[in-house]
């Protein structure tokens, strides 16, 4: 590196002197008090997986499915409490094994699952709008050998849904009436106004240390064998 600088013009070798200093400065003082981890939703994310929960179905979108290689079935799990989603594959025989995709020999793609009573239960525990679509990224890790995908229900992105008209019914003519953009879509407040969350706090967060507390998609809604039905 000196030795480099020695070839430098005066001037340049001056300001990389300056650089250094700082950078040594900035070393010694450094720590991560103040921090925020600014959330991945807040920037562009059309390739990244996620999951699309409507009022009748969830849709794995095709980045999701491709995370997952060759896994057609998968297990989905509901934590109340830290209000998220899991996704892990599993086999085809296996208790409550859901098809998430559509199996070609050459290629896989996302299909609608129709799953009216778990998108009941989703948007009551969350108190989501039934007129709303809610778009949530995907977050894959490792847990015990095992690949999953975490979905945090807590930071999603809405979209309105389109309004059908109904038969014979003109289309809305003033701007009170103009139906709203369904490709649109906003954050909750407590969201779009803040960076993130604390980086101590966004390792926390990061971490699922164990599978407690998840329940399968089939208990939930009292579609798996021996389960309680009301």
């Amino acid at each position: 590196m000196e030795e480099n600088k020695t070839l430098m013009p005066p001037k340049e070798q001056a300001l990389e002197t300056e650089r250094d200093a700082k950078a040594e400065e900035l070393e010694s003082t450094f720590s991560y008090d103040g921090y925020q981890v600014v959330r991945k939703e807040l920037f562009a994310h059309l390739r990244d997986p996620a999951i699309v929960i409507r009022k009748d179905s969830i849709t794995f979108n095709t980045a999701c499915i491709s995370g997952l290689e060759d896994v057609v079935y998968v297990h989905v799990m509901f934590n109340s409490d830290l209000k998220r989603i899991v996704v892990r594959g599993c086999d085809e025989n296996d208790k409550d094994a859901l098809r998430w995709c559509i199996a070609k020999p050459d290629k896989r793609k996302s299909r609608k699952m129709s799953c009216k009573p778990f998108s009941e239960l989703v948007y009551n525990e969350m108190g989501w709008d039934s007129d709303c679509r809610y778009k949530i990224l995907g977050y894959r890790i490792n847990f015990e050998g095992e690949t999953l995908y975490v979905f945090d229900l807590l930071v999603p992105e809405i979209f309105h849904e389109s309004q059908k008209r109904k038969k014979g019914e003109s289309a809305p003519q003033s701007e009170e009436t103009k139906p709203v953009n369904t490709r649109k879509g906003f954050y909750p407040d407590d969201i779009a106004g803040t960076f993130g969350v604390p980086v101590e706090e966004h390792l926390k967060e990061s971490e699922v240390k164990q599978m407690d507390g998840y329940v399968s998609m089939g208990i939930l809604t009292g579609t798996a064998p021996g389960a309680s039905a009301d």
